[in-house]
């Protein structure tokens, strides 16, 4: 008799024990989900890095030239990429006092009459020169496209002509180079 209550009640806590765990897995066992989206914004972003100065050599006497360069380096992050533009502060732009040397009359090869004198500059080695305009921004460059350190490079030249008389001093002309994402 003692083997059936126990087996009764090894069979009670069984069950309940069963139930129990079906209760269990039916609570603690059921899910529910919910989608979540992440964002995050990147900037355009553009540099220029430091444009070096340019001294051309000197001029001596009547008629003569100089040349020199400086190398532009761009990146951007912008997926249309950027427009790369050059401005002179003064017009014309190499000047001393009220001296200076004419904007060269380009685009074109090289060419001043013997009586001129004229500053200029190329981009990337070209033989096309044209000169500057003030505070008009002259676009010399584009990409269209995402870049690191993309190079130009910005050849100037000045001459005097064999027949021109061109006071002495130390001339200057102060220009901006300017990277805009598209």
């Amino acid at each position: 008799m003692k083997v059936k209550r126990i087996a009764k009640a090894v069979a009670i806590i069984s069950g309940t024990l069963i139930i129990t765990l079906l209760l269990a897995t039916a609570v603690y066992g059921s899910s529910d989900s919910e989608p979540v989206t992440v964002t995050v914004a990147v900037t355009d972003y553009i540099g220029v890095d430091p444009v070096t100065n340019v001294a051309l050599a000197d001029i001596s006497g009547l008629g003569g030239s100089s040349e020199g360069s400086t190398d532009v380096y761009v990146s951007t992050n912008n997926d249309l990429g950027y427009k790369l533009e050059i401005t002179a502060a003064g017009s014309p732009a190499m000047a001393k006092g009220g001296d200076s040397f004419a904007d060269y009359a380009g685009p074109g090869a090289w060419s001043i009459a013997a009586t001129d004198s004229a500053f200029g500059f190329s981009v990337d080695n070209n033989t096309s020169y044209q000169g500057l305009n003030g505070g008009t921004p002259i676009q010399i460059k584009t990409n269209g496209n995402e870049v690191v350190n993309e190079l130009t490079t910005l050849f100037f030249k000045a001459e005097v002509g064999a027949s021109k008389l061109q006071a002495s001093g130390t001339y200057q002309a102060d220009l901006t180079v300017t990277a805009t994402t598209l």
